[in-house]
């Protein structure tokens, strides 16, 4: 968050207070360093005071007082803003420096130290990532050339909803004949018409080259009208679509010439790609609402019926791989792309996807994902579950609750006993709490996270306590955070 640090501010001015802020010196661009704001060759509390300063005046007036090498030095944390989070992280850093006396740069010091490379079960290239928190929790050959099997299907359904409503009908043709032998299919045939949503679910959920065949074909007809073309011909159009469609999202090491993810020598991606992929899909509310459906019974419009069951195990309740976290994604399997499978789960109030590629079983790339998951991904919600519980079934059962948290100090120990660890920065606070030692509480009830002045460190904020906060928040003085 970008002011969920605004407590360090106190400590910046504290330090600030003691020095004289000397001005910014001229100096020659090519020997800039990031976080040096003042061209006096450290990065430390003047510098940090300096961007503070800036963040003032762009608050209130909304003029710049840095010059432009001065904005990229103090954007430490590459956010494109100038602002308390990356004054925060220039004097955590110079803590460091005061404290273990390493010679190093603060973009040294920012940059992550990953896992060692799960080597059982083994893949071709895998990570994990945190969508909120734009983490790269895992990785392992990211950058790899690798072939994308059945999750290309996440790029052709993206183009096809960047183009095409949802609700129009499609009427299966004579593309049915370019679906390989041994496809994985979803059973519509020629002649079927059905809701474009409903060619997806079937190509998203039960992985079918059919409808992926139709989909392209569809597509790229009502694209280019007024171009006379072949099946083949349309294909052809499609997979420049999505070429097209995945340099302009940001996957620049990818190559597509079908829209099924059959093996070709002329189809690859790279896992890097692949979560640019996966990211952009899940922000498609057709797409996340398929890819996250375990089964579906589907009428089509021409009057046949199918019921159709998501090919991801993690989605399936009697499956041994199933992941009460799990909320897609999609499944590949190819000869030259393994087993493949990238999945999406919510945890801690947060989600995550995970790319597994290159398998050599279906079990495999279950289990690597779980066992990243459960690696790499502290679960904070389940020493607060039970307690959840109980507090939920005493609202339910008596209404003297309110009366008892009304007493500032009981909601305030179970703040203080909730369990509080290092995070960047993610949004901003919309409420705080005082007590009566001006020890100040900030929060944020939307992504459910409270931080604690003088901690320096956020923890989850469990719905039951968000719920007596609001029930309790005259009593409680909660007040805006920034009224």
């Amino acid at each position: 968050m970008r002011l969920k640090k605004i407590i360090s501010i106190i400590t910046t001015l504290t330090i600030c207070l003691t020095s004289i802020v000397t001005p910014v010196a001229s100096y020659a661009e090519e020997n800039l360093s990031k976080g040096d704001i003042n061209g006096d060759s450290f990065v430390d509390a003047v510098d940090a005071s300096l961007i503070l300063s800036e963040y003032a005046t762009l608050s209130t007036n909304g003029i710049s007082t840095f010059s432009d090498s001065q904005k990229i030095l103090a954007d430490i944390n590459k956010d494109g803003l100038t602002d308390a989070c990356d004054s925060s992280l220039i004097l955590a850093f110079y803590s460091y420096l005061s404290t273990n006396g390493t010679e190093t740069n603060i973009e040294n010091w920012l940059e992550p130290v990953y896992p060692e490379p799960i080597t059982s079960p083994s893949c071709k290239s895998s990570a994990l990532y945190c969508v909120d928190d734009s983490t790269l929790i895992y990785k392992d050959r990211i950058d790899d050339f690798i072939a994308p099997a059945s999750l290309t299907k996440l790029l052709t359904a993206s183009v096809a909803l960047y183009y095409l409503n949802p609700d129009i009908v499609v009427t299966v043709g004579s593309e049915q004949s370019l679906v390989k032998p041994y496809s994985s299919l979803c059973l519509i045939q020629q002649g079927h018409r059905l809701k474009l949503y409903d060619l997806l679910t079937g190509m998203l959920m039960a992985s079918g080259n059919d409808a992926a065949y139709t989909v392209a074909v569809s597509t790229a007809r009502a694209v280019y009208p007024d171009i006379s073309m072949t099946d083949s011909e349309a294909v052809q159009y499609f997979s420049g679509l999505m070429n097209d469609f995945a340099k302009n999202i940001g996957m620049q090491n990818s190559n597509f010439v079908n829209p099924e993810g059959w093996d070709d020598n002329n189809q690859y991606t790279t896992v890097s790609d692949l979560l640019i992929l996966a990211e952009y899909a899940i922000s498609v509310p057709e797409i996340r609402e398929i890819t996250g459906t375990y089964q579906k019974y589907v009428v089509f419009d021409s009057g046949e019926n199918i019921t159709w069951t998501n090919s991801n195990n993690m989605l399936n309740p009697n499956s041994p791989y199933y992941c009460q976290n799990a909320v897609g994604l999609k499944t590949g399997t190819t000869d030259n792309a393994g087993n493949c499978l990238i999945g999406t789960f919510i945890k801690n109030n947060k989600l995550y996807i995970s790319v597994v590629t290159g398998c050599n079983t279906t079990a495999d790339r279950y289990n690597l994902t779980l066992k990243m998951l459960s690696d790499y991904i502290v679960d904070r919600t389940s020493a607060t579950s039970t307690a959840t519980e109980t507090t939920s079934s005493t609202i339910t059962e008596t209404k003297t609750i309110q009366t008892i948290v009304s007493n500032q100090s009981t909601i305030f120990e179970r703040l203080d006993a909730l369990e509080y660890i290092p995070v960047t920065c993610d949004g901003l606070p919309e409420y705080k709490l005082t007590t009566d030692d001006k020890t100040i509480y900030w929060l944020n009830f939307s992504n459910k996270w409270v931080w604690k002045n003088g901690v320096d460190a956020e923890a989850v904020l469990t719905d039951d306590i968000i719920s007596l906060l609001k029930e309790n928040s005259k009593e409680l003085n909660l007040e805006e955070a920034y009224s």
